[in-house]
């Protein structure tokens, strides 16, 4: 069986976070009793907050604006973390920092591609921000990261500079919209089936095996 997953999602999403863990469980356990089957994942581009400035914001006056109270943020917050620690991760001051712009962090998972490094990249994107605080409104952080994910640091410089793929990530959010994804996560498997939001391991392993019966 040949599966393609097309995943719908932002690097300063936590439930992004926590349904590619759940995903990444999903596939794992797949393999285990179904090796000969390829399973591949390609990351789509969708902005939480696409009016930012390229140079981001203040997180918390960004979090406040966006959901009513700093009270509020911190509940929100804390059962999130709370959540994504059932999952192996670890969330840290969500409500503080710095609130990055993402269209060039979306344009440089895509670039990653080309060295088999989406995911490994998204990865590293997803762990500084909300398990370690980085500001990925700096380069020097963004630069940071593509050395972790093995991308060549020089692509920086050149996806800032290339015209055709931010129009090509633009356009991909922009047709991932006119198809209906309103919020992320959002996974089309194999163009057929969509599952939204942070889905149990178990739900993916189901969509799995739909496939996999239909295959045969």
């Amino acid at each position: 069986m040949k599966t393609a997953i097309s995943i719908y999602s932002d690097v300063v999403c936590p439930w992004c976070y926590i349904g590619k863990r759940r995903l990444e469980s999903a596939i794992e356990k797949w393999k285990e009793s179904h090796p000969a089957d390829e399973i591949q994942v390609e990351w789509k581009p969708f902005q939480l907050n696409p009016d930012l400035p390229p140079e981001g914001t203040d997180r918390d006056a960004h979090m406040v604006s966006k959901f009513g109270s700093l009270e509020r943020v911190k509940s929100m917050t804390e059962r999130v973390a709370e959540i994504a620690k059932q999952d192996g991760l670890e969330f840290h001051n969500l409500e503080k920092g710095h609130q990055p712009n993402t269209f060039l962090l979306h344009a440089l998972i895509r670039k990653a591609k080309k060295y088999g490094k989406e995911s490994e990249l998204a990865e590293v994107f997803f762990r500084n921000f909300f398990s370690e605080g980085k500001n990925l409104s700096e380069d020097s952080a963004i630069l940071a990261s593509l050395k972790e994910a093995g991308v060549p640091e020089s692509e920086l410089v050149a996806v800032k500079s290339d015209d055709a793929l931010l129009a090509e990530i633009e356009s991909e959010e922009t047709e991932g919209k006119q198809m209906g994804v309103t919020g992320v996560p959002f996974y089309i498997f194999n163009e057929k089936y969509a599952v939204s939001g942070a889905q149990p391991v178990d739900l993916f392993l189901q969509v799995f095996d739909r496939l996999k019966t239909e295959s045969n």
